[in-house]
């Protein structure tokens, strides 16, 4: 499946559960088993179930792996080229992702939450 589409799918699929601050991360030129990371939050445990839930239903890939999905503090879908991740809100600025991947951050005009 291509790759910009599967992300764009994956970012409506975000934003029509509102999932905080969604960021794409470019890994393609990194040695790590995927090409981008989709990051995102929710506000409570039930609005990152919401956001996994919807990913399921819309994506028309199913993950080869998830992890998570119990706690909801921090689900992981992996498509292969893409890998999401759902945080809830006060694990996603604990654990800062996105700081590790600054450089390589894609902008996103929809981000903006």
């Amino acid at each position: 499946m291509d790759e910009v589409l599967l992300l764009r799918q994956t970012l409506d699929a975000i934003e029509e559960k509102k999932g905080g601050r969604p960021v794409i991360i470019d890994l393609r030129d990194v040695s790590v088993p995927t090409s981008y990371f989709v990051i995102t939050h929710g506000d409570s445990s039930a609005q990152v179930k919401a956001i996994v839930t919807n990913l399921l239903e819309k994506l028309p890939l199913k993950p080869g792996s998830r992890e998570g999905l119990s706690e909801r503090r921090w689900a992981v879908l992996d498509y292969g080229d893409i890998v999401v991740h759902v945080f809830l809100r006060e694990a996603r600025e604990f654990y800062d992702v996105e700081s590790l991947w600054a450089d390589r951050i894609i902008p996103n005009p929809a981000a903006s939450q």
